[in-house]
């Protein structure tokens, strides 16, 4: 009997010693909205089967939690259906009752938007600029042209931030181009839109602007900006106009311009800009 005894005692004791079951991952990837997820959160130790719950908060909306067939592990995939940062806790249950549980993070972003709808037109051989933004999803961007050309003399440079997709250039020949601008997010996810930028061989019209002259003092002149979408401006005037009025002749037909003036004093300081005028090119 005292063999038995013994060995029963040493069976006792290694039970005890076993280990606590305990949850590994520390950490779940990010996610985009539409963009299948798919992530696993593991345990190990203690004895198996394990029982998985979410002890709080939640998962992302289109997502679902799902326990292996080994009880091992709890699987969270689906495609997520809204932008959010959802915060939530795991628990995990051994089949001794031990309990390990971690919180959880998983931000999933809104899918990468073109929002630029047109781009303005041109003529030949003047100051050619516009750019195209882009919003949501995850950044780096990459920006390319998926199809067609842009016009001759017309280049796409991709901005510091990687947020918008900027064409600059001097346009050298009439044509009317259509091309297709790509942006991807650093989340695999894609947006694209078609444009259509005609360049005429001269301008047909001109734009006669004039504002009030500045109250300040020591006045040396005043800038003229324009931009075809409120947001991308650019100094139309070479150099600082001395009256209060100016002729813009490098407008495009069918196209949108934005205008604000600044006052320079003599010592280069420039003033805010004036109220926004739209003027729209028949």
């Amino acid at each position: 009997m005292k063999p038995w005894r013994l060995s029963l005692l040493l069976v006792l004791l290694a039970s005890r010693c076993a280990a606590s079951v305990a949850i590994t991952t520390t950490s779940l990837p990010n996610g985009s909205v539409g963009t299948a997820y798919s992530a696993a959160i593991h345990a190990s130790g203690g004895c198996t089967p394990y029982k998985w719950e979410i002890a709080s908060g939640a998962l992302p909306a289109g997502v679902t939690a799902k326990v292996s067939s080994t009880t091992a592990s709890l699987k969270v995939r689906g495609t997520p259906s809204a932008a959010a940062t959802d915060s939530f806790a795991v628990k995990v249950t051994g089949c001794g009752g031990d309990v390990s549980q971690v919180s959880y993070k998983i931000i999933v972003h809104s899918t990468v938007a073109i929002s630029t709808t047109s781009l303005p037109n041109g003529t030949i051989e003047t100051a050619y600029s516009a750019a195209i933004q882009a919003s949501g999803g995850c950044t780096p961007y990459k920006w390319e042209i998926a199809s067609g050309a842009l016009p001759a003399g017309v280049t796409a440079k991709v901005s510091s931030t990687t947020t918008s997709l900027k064409l600059s250039g001097r346009p050298s020949a009439a044509a009317a181009d259509s091309f297709v601008v790509k942006v991807t997010g650093c989340g695999g996810h894609v947006s694209q839109v078609s444009y259509k930028i005609v360049i005429q061989a001269s301008a047909n019209h001109v734009v006669d602007l004039s504002w009030n002259a500045s109250t300040s003092g020591h006045i040396a002149g005043y800038n003229v900006y324009r931009c075809p979408d409120g947001v991308t401006w650019k100094k139309i005037n070479s150099s600082l106009i001395g009256l209060t009025v100016y002729i813009d002749s490098t407008v495009a037909n069918s196209t949108t311009y934005y205008y604000s003036a600044t006052a320079v004093d003599i010592h280069g300081n420039e003033s805010s800009g004036s109220a926004v005028v739209k003027v729209v090119i028949p």
